[in-house]
């Protein structure tokens, strides 16, 4: 917001945070909790300049509580601690405590451990207070286990022997939630390798239907094995005893002693697992303390995967291209990925050098053509490349050479199966293809019939070849027509010029009810016109869509195989939709629509009530219109009732005398529902003596609810 404008939304909130007025200020710790909560959606709390006035607040909340009633003390705590959990520091240790150790309502405990976790995390040495009172909580047999879990975890940040050793007698409690809470505080690697035994003895006794976190005990007992080799099992003993502790170290030492006990190995397995934990995010980084120990490793690392590499049909190949990928390619690599798609039969082997390959394509001006060819012919292979891995090859070549891909591409068009087809259109279109080739990718489009062999990403790739929207009520169809054909696939380029009014022109005025009814759809639908040209993209067309919508809406329902969603509605409801916008400049185009509608009537009604409610306003004609159905003892009583509604919604300078017309007709809900308009507008004493004498001729036994209401409101105004 500008700066002007901030300052005044801040100058407000702080108002209301020192007003003194305790419900003011707790509405505004309420709204910075709400903001606050709203930053997970990516967007930054705006009264965050005020947060030290925000913890001064709840601070001086927290120190006079004790003085407050009952309920407003509830308040003031809960909302305070709701702000400390946010924003405190180690001096409201103190405080917590001094609310945990007192308070038995389970809210403001939850509050307060919450607020206890943000005190003790910043503290350098954890106040022994507060760290008691957590603890009580956590061991309280008491309490429901909810309430120990969030103690339990409040204390799980603080590498202290004795809380440790809290977690460990937790473990042995009676409830089972209790355990898996505690449990899951000793599955750090380094702790799994000193509690292993234990954990898995828990593990063991817990039901499967332990809770979520329990699966989180159960991974952690399982460690980062490896990316590829999860089946593998080392021969050598040392081997197995590195890889073991490179899992669950007690050291950093330890650690990348083993890692580099298997990375030096001449087992290529080994090799490979190191490989594997150098690069997981789950792996190496993860079990040291100090991650950055890990660095200083990295070119040896690289060059032991290149020797992988230059090693004929290493096994551990396939980690060593996963670790270089496209992140540590080299154009000295091209010789290696150019002989390993030469001669590999391993799909997995040959997606990781196809990302491998991306890495130099995105590097170097110029790619190498060798490299090119190798990855090209990936898309083209008969043989066993699944077709994620063509997939791949197509996204690499067009994201790392552009335009450069092209040939590549159109060659997947003519040659490829359905699935590679779309991949290399969607591709195409990412890249400028699409003005680069469009005839060609067009054809196949057209060849697709609106029903590609696959989706690209969610999006049909029809869409992106010949735009959106194709229509809204007749998707799927194809017009037969040449001409038609083309003008519709003019709506769809994303520009207007006067090349886009003549295209509209043509399939409005051609007489086919499907080529009249795509090109309405695109009309008042907001991706058709409005998104390519806003509103002054409509407006050419906008008389002629006027007349045909009072066309349509007098034809019988359209041919149903002309829209596989929407069958014999299609033209109907396309007419309505169309109207629904066009009437928001003229109310009186919905008069007209109402005396024509004939059985659509109920459906234009439908449509008057959302343009009413959108603009807020109505129309005299629009008004007698309404009126006259309200009358109208041919139609409908459903009808009438809701015509009735829209004049008391969205009253005119002539409602009053339509609704004076419809207390004159014989039906006794239609006087009824009238009369209840008018009793309770501005003119109810002008016209009391009107309903009063409406009142007592209505029944008094079975009436509707109107004759109630209108009664009640008569009796009200005659005591007062």
């Amino acid at each position: 917001m500008p700066d002007g404008d901030e300052a005044s939304f801040l100058g407000e909130f702080g108002q209301r945070l020192h007003s003194g007025d305790l419900g003011v200020v707790c509405d505004a710790l309420s709204d910075y909790q709400q903001a606050q909560a709203d930053t997970r959606w990516g967007v930054d709390n705006p009264y965050r300049p005020l947060d030290n006035e925000v913890l001064f607040v709840a601070r001086d909340l927290l120190d006079r509580a004790s003085a407050l009633d009952d309920e407003n003390r509830h308040r003031a705590l809960s909302w305070s601690l709701t702000m400390v959990w946010h924003l405190g520091e180690d001096e409201d240790a103190d405080r917590i405590a001094a609310i945990l150790e007192t308070t038995s309502d389970p809210e403001l405990r939850e509050e307060g451990v919450m607020a206890a976790s943000t005190a003790l995390e910043d503290a350098e040495e954890p106040n022994p207070r507060l760290l008691a009172a957590v603890r009580a909580i956590a061991l309280d047999e008491s309490l429901d286990a909810r309430d120990r879990g969030s103690a339990i975890h409040a204390l799980g940040g603080l590498d202290m022997p004795e809380v440790e050793a809290l977690f460990v007698r937790l473990t042995k409690s009676g409830d089972v939630q209790v355990q898996v809470s505690a449990a899951g505080q000793l599955a750090s690697p380094k702790k799994v390798r000193v509690h292993r035994e234990l954990l898995q003895q828990l593990v063991d006794s817990w039901p499967e239907d332990a809770g979520l976190f329990s699966r989180d005990v159960r991974d952690a007992l399982a460690g980062f094995h490896s990316t590829f080799w999860k089946d593998a099992r080392l021969n050598d003993p040392a081997l197995r005893t590195a890889h073991d502790e490179l899992r669950f170290p007690l050291t950093d030492e330890t650690c990348l002693e083993a890692f580099t006990t298997l990375l030096r190995s001449d087992d290529p397995v080994a090799v490979g697992i190191a490989l594997d934990h150098y690069k997981d995010s789950e792996g190496l980084r993860h079990v040291l303390d100090d991650s950055d120990l890990a660095d200083a490793y990295l070119p040896e690392v690289l060059e032991r995967a290149r020797e992988v590499l230059r090693r004929p049909l290493s096994p551990a190949e396939v980690s060593a291209l996963h670790m270089i990928g496209a992140q540590h390619a080299e154009p000295e690599d091209a010789d290696l990925l150019v002989d390993i798609l030469g001669r590999t039969d391993s799909d997995t082997v040959r997606h990781e050098a196809i990302w491998m390959a991306y890495g130099l394509f995105d590097e170097t001006e110029t790619a190498d053509a060798r490299l090119v060819e190798a990855v090209s012919n990936v898309i083209f292979d008969p043989s066993s490349v699944s077709r994620g891995t063509k997939e791949t090859a197509i996204r690499i070549l067009a994201d790392g050479l552009g335009a450069g891909a092209d040939d590549v591409l159109l060659r997947a068009i003519r040659e490829g199966e359905p699935h590679v087809q779309v991949h290399a259109v969607s591709y195409l279109v990412r890249t400028g293809g699409l003005d680069r080739h469009r005839a060609v990718m067009e054809d196949l489009a057209e060849s697709w019939e609106e029903r590609p062999p696959a989706r690209f990403w969610g999006k049909n790739p029809v869409d992106l070849v010949f735009g959106k929207p194709h229509s809204v009520h007749w998707k799927g169809l194809r017009l037969k027509d040449p001409d038609l054909h083309a003008a519709h696939k003019r709506l769809r380029l994303p520009t207007v010029d006067e090349s886009y009014h003549a295209a509209m022109r043509t399939m409005l005025e051609s007489g086919d009810v499907a080529a009249v009814g795509i090109a309405l759809d695109h009309w008042w639908d907001p991706a058709g016109a409005l998104a390519r040209g806003g509103e002054e993209a409509r407006r050419p067309a906008r008389a002629l869509v006027l007349t045909l919508i009072q066309e349509i809406l007098r034809q019988p329902p359209s041919p149903p195989e002309l829209s596989r969603e929407y069958g014999p509605h299609a033209a109907h409801l396309t007419a309505l939709s169309a109207l629904g916008i066009a009437a928001k400049d003229d109310l009186s185009v919905l008069a007209d629509s109402l005396e024509s509608a004939g059985p659509l009537r109920d459906q234009v009604l439908d449509t008057v009530r959302d343009v009413l409610w959108s603009i807020e306003h109505s129309h005299p004609r629009l008004v007698q219109a309404l009126g006259d159905i309200v009358c109208d003892e041919a139609v409908p009583m459903s009808e009438r009732g809701q015509a009735l509604y829209l004049l008391a919604e969205v009253p005119s300078g002539n409602s009053v005398d339509a609704l004076l017309s419809a207390t004159r007709c014989p039906e006794a809900e239609i006087q009824a529902a009238a009369a209840l308009v008018l009793a309770r507008g501005e003119t109810f004493e002008e016209h009391r003596p009107l309903i009063q004498a409406l009142a007592a001729n209505w029944p008094t036994e079975d009436v509707p609810t109107e004759v109630v209401e209108v009664r009640e409101l008569l009796e009200d105004s005659d005591e007062e």
